[in-house]
């Protein structure tokens, strides 16, 4: 695994060399020597620790595929004590495996990740073999619940961003039910706490200091207080916009903390794309009171024009602002 990482590291160093050269940083003769001192193309050993990468976690999405749709085709020929039992006992061999091969192993992780989607199987399979009228959200918010220990204990982002997701996942169908609060703002405030999170996991455990993760959990925090937003905004009630102050809130902070401490241009990038959607409801609604001529359209697209060439030149100055 080890070779896999040197080889995204690598992957990583050329793409920034490319960057320099882009800007004018350095000239052709220093880039050629830096890529020339990078080596040719992904060694052999390279190429195998990739492939087990790929396989490792390939092979584990395919298990847990497998068992829940072996049940589900085989139901009408399984009976109870096969259906129960049967996947109990790979979720018992699955957790074994997984503290056999050792929760600091990338394997074990991998394993473990395994179990947890096994125990969201055996839930859904208890609830549809004893029906006991429970709502849908508490099968995974009980399935987020039991399977905390395992992703603290396993501190793999593969197990956190999974639990993030059933985290959305049970509290969308619980606003479904309740409907207290709106759905975009609630999304978007639990998305923030996860992001803040992760970020403070990041100073002291290295698995959570990549990008993946913290792309994924604020793209889900940005979309969804911008959908706030333009929610308050095209609605017809006219007291207090909690979407819309959300996201402002959101924005400014979020804005600041990528900007400035960690530079992350694809976050920023979401965040602009972000305020041009927001701005540009704005702007259909309380400028042109939403009719939709001609003119309004077309004043409209110019709107979005004027945004967007804005954010790209932000972005690209802060772009050559890193490479520098």
């Amino acid at each position: 695994m080890h070779d896999a990482a040197g080889w995204r590291d690598e992957a990583a160093t050329r793409s920034l060399l490319r960057g320099w050269r882009r800007a004018a940083a350095i000239d052709a003769a220093t880039s050629a020597r830096a890529h020339a001192a990078l080596g040719g193309d992904p060694s052999a050993a390279q190429w195998r620790g990739f492939l087990d990468l790929l396989g490792l976690w390939l092979g584990v999405a395919l298990l847990a595929a497998g068992a829940i749709c072996f049940i589900a085709a085989n139901w009408d020929e399984m009976g109870k004590f096969l259906r129960l039992y049967g996947l109990q006992a790979l979720l018992v061999a699955a957790v074994i495996g997984a503290a056999r091969l050792g929760l600091s192993r990338l394997a074990g992780q991998a394993v473990l990740w395994l179990a947890m989607v096994l125990l969201g199987g055996l839930l859904a399979l208890i609830g549809q073999t004893y029906q006991t009228g429970a709502d849908t959200w508490e099968l995974f918010a009980l399935w987020a619940a039991l399977s905390l220990p395992w992703v603290l204990a396993g501190r793999h982002a593969a197990l956190w961003l999974t639990w993030a997701l059933l985290l959305n996942v049970a509290l969308t169908l619980w606003l479904d039910v309740a409907g207290h609060l709106s759905q975009d703002v609630a999304l978007g405030l639990l998305n923030a706490l996860l992001l803040l999170a992760w970020e403070l996991a990041g100073t002291r455990w290295p698995e959570f200091s990549g990008h993946i993760g913290r792309r994924l959990l604020a793209f889900a925090m940005i979309a969804s207080l911008s959908f706030a937003a333009m929610d308050d905004i095209f609605g017809r009630d006219r007291g207090l916009h909690v979407g819309l102050l959300c996201w402002l809130a959101m924005t400014l902070v979020a804005g600041l903390c990528f900007l400035h401490p960690r530079r992350d241009l694809p976050v920023l990038a979401m965040l602009m794309l972000g305020v041009i959607a927001v701005v540009t409801s704005a702007l259909a609604e309380f400028v042109f009171s939403g009719k939709e001529t001609a003119f309004e359209m077309l004043a409209l697209a110019m709107a979005v024009l004027v945004q967007a060439t804005a954010a790209a030149f932000v972005l690209r100055r802060l772009a050559r602002e890193e490479a520098a």
